[in-house]
């Protein structure tokens, strides 16, 4: 709730003649009956409508946040424009390194069903039951969580549920490097979101760059080009069974996971490698357009 801030930025814009541009990752709180919440987001929008009174323009993350800001403009003409958030980690090509997650993890041609994130409870609330679920099968598979709190998170599913031991290994915290190792070691990866895949999450970009096949979720924040892709399974977020019957479609079949991994590979390339980033913001310099939302 950094007012000061923002009104400083609008200062210096008009004093200065500063051009000023926005990034919204995320656009602000949302209400709620929590009364700090309310406070939390009215100030968000007092914070919004000061800098899109300076703001040249706004980049997105994804093209829902021009719904969400741009009556916050107050009737100001700013260009909105998407650009789409790449993946942050570098793509390590270490056969040699797969080989020995895959001996640690899943030897003996065990089917590897990997998660990254950093196991936040609305994320938690739609694995868990996907979980569970996959503890109850015979199927030679292993689930690798990767990233913060991983570990925490397996122990505390252990804990409610002991069979879940043999099933759920944790990475904890992984470098760069590392991070990149275990996701190429994965036959498949599962990333369930509450309000459904959209281009602003990073933790889905790995699994795209490193072009793994993906079980994922649908919900308001979907943008059309998921569904067209072919790049991945997607299943209504929240809908436990119908998540769970597109991971075991995957899980069983190996040509299908080859050939949406192939897709998203290519889906990553055409829209969210970084060379895309660069190519809009000098465009933007330029006073172009080079990379339109849909």
């Amino acid at each position: 709730m950094n007012l000061g801030f923002c009104w400083w930025l609008w200062n210096r814009a008009v004093r200065h003649d500063d051009t000023l541009e926005i990034m919204a990752h995320e656009p602000y709180l949302s209400f709620s009956r929590n009364w700090r919440q309310v406070v939390a987001a009215l100030a968000h929008r007092a914070m919004t409508i000061t800098l899109l009174r300076a703001a040249q323009k706004v980049w997105m993350s994804i093209p829902e946040w021009e719904h969400c800001l741009r009556p916050y403009a107050l009737g100001r003409r700013i260009p909105f424009q998407w650009l789409p958030i790449p993946n942050n980690i570098q793509i390590a090509d270490n056969p040699t390194g797969v080989a020995q997650i895959r001996k640690l993890y899943a030897p003996d041609h065990t089917i590897l069903i990997g998660h990254f994130g950093t196991y936040g409870s609305s994320i938690t609330s739609l694995l868990e039951p996907v979980l569970s679920e996959l503890a109850g099968e015979c199927a030679n598979q292993v689930i690798l969580l990767m990233g913060i709190g991983s570990e925490e998170f397996r122990n505390a599913l252990v804990r409610k549920n002991p069979r879940l031991a043999t099933l759920i290994r944790a990475t904890g915290t992984l470098g760069q490097a590392a991070l990149s190792i275990h996701a190429a070691a994965c036959d498949l990866l599962v990333q369930p979101y509450p309000d459904g895949v959209s281009s602003r999450r990073t933790s889905l970009m790995l699994g795209l760059s490193h072009g793994k096949a993906l079980v994922s979720t649908s919900g308001p924040l979907t943008e059309p080009l998921w569904e067209r892709s072919g790049a991945l399974h997607l299943a209504p977020a929240g809908h436990t069974k119908a998540f769970l019957d597109l991971v075991r479609e995957l899980r069983d079949d190996a040509a299908k996971r080859g050939q949406m991994g192939e897709a998203a590979r290519n889906l990553y390339k055409q829209y969210f490698d970084v060379s895309h980033t660069i190519t809009a913001l000098h465009g933007a310099t330029a006073g172009g357009n080079a990379l339109h939302h849909e």
